[in-house]
């Protein structure tokens, strides 16, 4: 046998090996549920809710920022949202999709990655929102469909 069909055998002994358990992960509640669970440990709630609040802030008069995000942080049911947040990535994600977020998430490009995203919202939701507007204003003229 040649070294080169050797190598090939190789490395598709050591892709299925490694390959096979993500494969073999059924899609089941409970795989979803410790998955998800997974998921939320490398992008946790309470981190989300720090950005969604921080950013709520920024739009309100400088001196009444700070005194909001203490505010709306005590408040927030964390633990209700915790909750709902594992429901909903359940009903909507398979295993393996759970498990590969998780995975990506938990890595440190993942993280880098989650830690710039809000950054990038930021500078690309203006240019989106105001490019959708700008053809509903087109539309609305072009079609005589006046917003309610």
């Amino acid at each position: 046998m040649s070294p080169n069909r050797i190598s090939w055998i190789a490395a598709g002994l050591l892709t299925v090996a490694l390959g096979g358990p993500a494969l073999a992960l059924e899609d089941t509640p409970e795989n979803r549920r410790a998955q998800a669970i997974r998921y939320e440990a490398a992008m946790p709630v309470r981190d989300t809710l720090e950005t969604s609040t921080l950013r709520v802030a920024r739009m309100l008069p400088r001196e009444h920022r700070q005194d909001f995000i203490d505010f709306a942080m005590v408040r927030l049911d964390h633990a209700e949202i915790r909750s709902t947040v594992l429901v909903v990535l359940t009903e909507t994600f398979t295993a393996r999709e759970l498990k590969a977020m998780a995975d990506f998430f938990g890595s440190s490009v993942g993280r880098s990655v989650a830690g710039k995203m809000g950054v990038y919202t930021d500078r690309i939701m203006p240019l989106m929102m105001m490019s959708v507007q700008q053809a509903a204003t087109a539309y609305a003229r072009d079609h005589g469909a006046a917003p309610e």
